[in-house]
């Protein structure tokens, strides 16, 4: 059965540390080990932080599904064409955040909403079961 948790945190850096309690006990609920954990994390922590960099926000509105082995985080909605650079995948490669992202979570998807987008973020339970 899918779970969905919603937060809206103040846009400032330690707010972060509010989304990394709830994606921490979610990942422990699904046996995630401390690598898949801190790759989690630091994903999650390097996205938003560049939201935070690129646009001026007054929340950061992030949503976690829980599914099985698999946590699915959305992070939005966003405008800026500097993060947009930062996230996406373009026929040229992909630098510096991008880069960072794809090597720490399974995928990373830009969702076209309305004028703006989310970042939505896919983590699998690795190792025995995921």
């Amino acid at each position: 059965m899918s779970e969905n948790i919603s937060l809206e945190v103040p846009a400032t850096l330690n707010a972060l540390s509010t989304v990394r309690m709830v994606l921490g006990g979610l990942g422990a609920r699904l046996d995630f080990s401390l690598e898949d954990l801190d790759d989690l994390f630091l994903a999650t922590d390097r996205l938003l932080e560049a939201a935070l960099e690129s646009e001026d926000l007054d929340r950061l509105q992030v949503s976690v599904d829980v599914d099985g082995v698999t946590l699915r985080v959305v992070a939005g909605a966003f405008r800026s064409d500097e993060l947009r650079a930062q996230v996406a995948i373009t026929p040229g490669g992909c630098i510096d955040l991008c880069i960072l992202l794809q090597h720490l979570v399974d995928d990373v998807v830009v969702q076209e909403e309305d004028g703006s987008y989310n970042v939505l973020i896919v983590k699998h339970r690795s190792g025995p079961g995921g």
